[in-house]
């Protein structure tokens, strides 16, 4: 029997100082994260950010002066309570004012068991290991609002000039060329591992390519447009799809691969290793998130108990990857590399008749089952009944949402993708740090020369010149919703609330959690892996926690700066759970 397919997700955020004359995506970053602890988060260190005791940043060669520093009022947020009649309970508290410099801290563990971090230029988290899919789904949404509580503080206390705020975006693209991530993580056996990177990698294209590159009709996010010279497009499923170009690989920020091999088990490497996905979009829908995670777990399960024998390798996977974003009738063939030809839609429904046969083998779980069954829904549904969707995943809800405006402005996808590269041609150059919303900076007046040549392209692809102001505004419209859709603010009561949580708030999504799930899982760390012992153990004694990691706490019980006298390992994912200690201080 295989193991248990422990998961987490890594959501990179996009964000952007709107106001700035210079756009600093580190420094939007930094805030966020320093204003973690002022919203009441209790945190330590991560390994890749100890302090010296000299108060030095390991970033900087400067010192790490509080004097650059504009101290935020604190915000009424979340605490731990004691003796509360429902565990979990939050409780309104003034956490004590805490004043770091802004280039404090750029990595930390937190009490409810993920990692809060700066990578690259964008501040990343990371949920902690959850057992359950439906568990995940609950992880990745406190995130969102810890994030959202942290932009909050950041535009609230004076630590922007006047005129200027944070905005931060749970999406994958900035339609600049660049593209963030939302990694998935796996926990396989070590044998698995080894064998799909060194023993037996055929497998890696027989069997979880052609899930990975048809899984976005499950979970894409929706996108406008193309990007990174690919095809013009109207809408596509995927908005990672256009930035693969390797098979497999190592690489996660250029020449990404479909599968990624990187290997950091955060574990005991004999026994467990962490299979690293880099191919999903970042998720706003509960059940695209529950489908995602979901399908491939099964999927894992029934690839390391060898039940897959079905050989599905695609002849041109990367090509396959664009060609099912952008396929909104779900009819669109693939070519296999024996000749066959099969859609996303056939080949998905492969792998769930098997997924179906695996389960009344093994028994299967509630949650499995359950899985199982809103899979075989999307399937059934589609291509005749997409919008049967469209409360529940995000491509679908994102995609009624513009179509309406295309039906109001008499307008339809296929022209959207005609004009993209004419429209495009117009831009202007826009610098990479620009601190405003892209779709806001290219509206900028086209120069006569880039009109002259979009003109000449017009008459050279049939169009009509005349129809150039209208369809430049409608694409930029349509861009626009799109980011909305990924802003995360939901409170009414604190400024503007992104597009996705305007629809949930009026009933136009279906949800799969309820608020309070949500907020456990902001304050505390799931009982049934490893997290809940690290994450107690931040929360009791963080000011005996030098650092910690997935898996090692340093403890100190001296009065210096770093000496750790005791280090705890949490080599099992399984091991360091609140059962276990149940059981324990019961016996």
């Amino acid at each position: 029997m295989s193991l248990a397919k422990i998961a987490g997700i890594e959501t990179e955020y996009g964000v952007m100082i709107l106001g700035s004359e210079q756009g600093d995506p580190f420094l939007a970053a930094r805030l966020l994260l320093a204003a973690y602890r002022q919203v009441g988060g209790q945190a330590v260190p991560c390994h890749a950010s100890y302090a010296t005791q000299s108060g030095y940043d390991i970033y900087s060669t400067e010192p790490a002066s509080a004097e650059a520093w504009v101290p935020p009022q604190p915000l009424e947020i979340w605490s731990r309570t004691k003796n509360k009649a429902r565990r979990g309970q939050r409780e309104r508290v003034q956490p004590p004012v805490y004043n770091p410099p802004v280039y404090g801290d750029t990595s930390l563990m937190l009490a409810n068991g993920a990692r809060f971090y700066i990578d690259h230029t964008h501040p990343e988290y990371s949920t902690p290991e959850c057992l359950s899919s439906h568990q995940l789904v609950a992880a990745d949404k406190a995130g969102e609002q810890i994030l959202a509580a942290c932009q909050r503080q950041v535009n609230t206390s004076g630590a922007l000039p006047a005129g200027q705020q944070l905005l931060v975006y749970k999406n994958n693209s900035d339609h600049l060329g660049n593209s963030y991530g939302c990694h998935e993580n796996y926990l396989l056996s070590a044998e698995l591992f080894n064998d799909l990177l060194y023993r037996k990698t055929h497998q890696i294209f027989r069997y979880l390519l052609p899930f990975l590159v048809t899984r976005p009709i499950l979970c894409g996010a929706g996108k406008v447009g193309s990007e990174n010279h690919t095809s013009a497009a109207g809408f596509q499923l995927s908005q990672r799809a256009d930035f693969f170009e390797m098979l497999v690989g190592l690489q996660t920020t250029h020449q990404r691969p479909l599968f990624n091999t990187r290997d950091e088990p955060h574990a005991d490497a004999n026994r467990f290793r962490r299979l690293h996905m880099i191919v999903g979009d970042a998720n706003m829908a509960e059940f695209s998130t529950y489908l995602k995670i979901g399908t491939t777990q099964l999927l894992l399960h029934m690839l390391e108990d060898g039940f897959i024998r079905a050989d599905l390798t695609l002849n041109d996977s990367l090509n396959a990857a664009q060609s099912v974003s952008r396929d909104l009738t779900f009819r669109q063939p693939l070519q296999l590399e024996d000749g066959r030809r099969m859609t996303a839609l056939e080949i998905q429904e492969i792998y769930l008749d098997l997924a179906h046969r695996y389960l009344e083998q093994t028994g299967g779980s509630e949650e499995q089952w359950d899985v199982w069954q809103e899979w075989a829904d999307v399937l059934e549904r589609l291509p005749d009944d997409w919008q049967a969707l469209a409360t529940r995943l995000d491509w679908a809800i994102k995609r009624r949402v513009l179509e309406r405006y295309l039906d109001v402005h008499q307008l339809t996808w296929g022209e959207i993708s005609a004009w993209q590269p004419i429209v495009e041609t117009t831009l202007e150059p826009v610098l990479p740090q620009t601190s405003y919303p892209p779709w806001s900076a290219r509206r900028e007046p086209a120069s006569s020369d880039r009109l002259a040549v979009a003109e000449e392209l017009t008459r050279q692809v049939g169009l009509a010149w005349k129809d150039y102001p209208r369809q430049r505004e409608a694409y930029f419209d349509l861009r626009r919703f799109d980011l909305e859709y990924h802003d995360i603010r939901q409170e009414t009561g604190a400024g503007e609330v992104g597009l996705f949580y305007r629809l949930q708030q009026r009933s136009g999504t279906e949800r799969l959690l309820d608020d309070d799930e949500i907020e456990q899982m902001v304050v505390f760390p799931p009982p049934d892996t490893r997290s809940w012992l690290r994450g107690e153990c931040i929360a009791r004694f963080a000011d005996t926690v030098v650092a910690a990691d997935w898996s090692q706490l340093h403890f100190r019980t001296t009065e210096r700066q770093y000496c750790p006298n005791y280090i705890l390992n949490l080599p099992d994912l399984q091991m360091g759970t609140k059962p276990i200690f149940r059981t324990l201080t019961t016996e």
